[in-house]
């Protein structure tokens, strides 16, 4: 697997000891490795100023992207040999190094601003996106579930088409990106961040997880 984009989700950000386990896996997987934080407690503020200051959904999408990069600066202090990229070109350029790209999605986002301005957009369709332009061979969103259940058991794999929402675990334009893109995403566990490694290796994991594709 030559690039892998993981985003981390704002709720495990804010567990210090779910985030250092997370960042230990990170750290020891092969080089290729994209992090996209979640906006998490810092997303939240921006939901209280859309509603006490009645600003824009548009205001309000940009003010939440930029929370997300609150995230990635804490991150880089806590993954050794990354590195802060505000560019693709930056994030290939960290790729090439052997380092991780954690992602500042502002200006990346604004540039390329494809995505609905509204608060039905997460910083799970964001991570989504920079892996489609990025042509990364997955994209992971860790979660605080196992994967996608349907009738009490996680599915392995699922077709985008065959279900109508995400909700629960992902915003729903995130099946709009992997039908239109045919990008792989994986909604995995981050309280179980070993799964990381059989995804990478292509082993066969005994965990659950679930793989939704186009």
């Amino acid at each position: 697997m030559k690039t892998l984009v993981v985003k981390v989700g704002g709720s495990l950000l804010r567990s210090p000891v779910i985030l250092s386990n997370i960042a230990n896996i990170l750290a020891g997987l092969k080089p290729g490795k994209v992090i996209v934080p979640g906006g998490g407690i810092f997303a939240d503020v921006v939901r209280k100023l859309f509603v006490e200051h009645k600003i824009t959904s548009e205001e309000a999408h940009y003010m939440a992207i930029k929370a997300m990069e609150i995230h990635s600066v804490m991150l880089s202090y806590r993954l050794r040999n990354s590195k802060l990229c505000s560019t693709l070109e930056e994030v290939v350029s960290t790729l090439s190094e052997g380092k991780i790209a954690i992602v500042l999605p502002y200006e990346i986002i604004r540039k390329v601003n494809i995505l609905p301005e509204s608060w039905s957009i997460t910083s799970d369709s964001i991570a989504v996106l920079i892996g489609i332009l990025l042509g990364a061979d997955l994209v992971v969103l860790l979660k605080n579930v196992d994967g996608v259940y349907v009738n009490g058991k996680v599915v392995k794999e699922l077709k985008a088409s065959s279900i109508s929402t995400l909700k629960g675990y992902a915003d729903d334009y995130v099946l709009e990106l992997i039908k239109r893109f045919k990008v792989k995403v994986a909604i995995v566990n981050g309280l179980k961040p070993e799964i990381l490694k059989y995804l990478v290796s292509g082993r066969e994991c005994p965990q659950p997880y679930t793989l939704i594709t186009a």
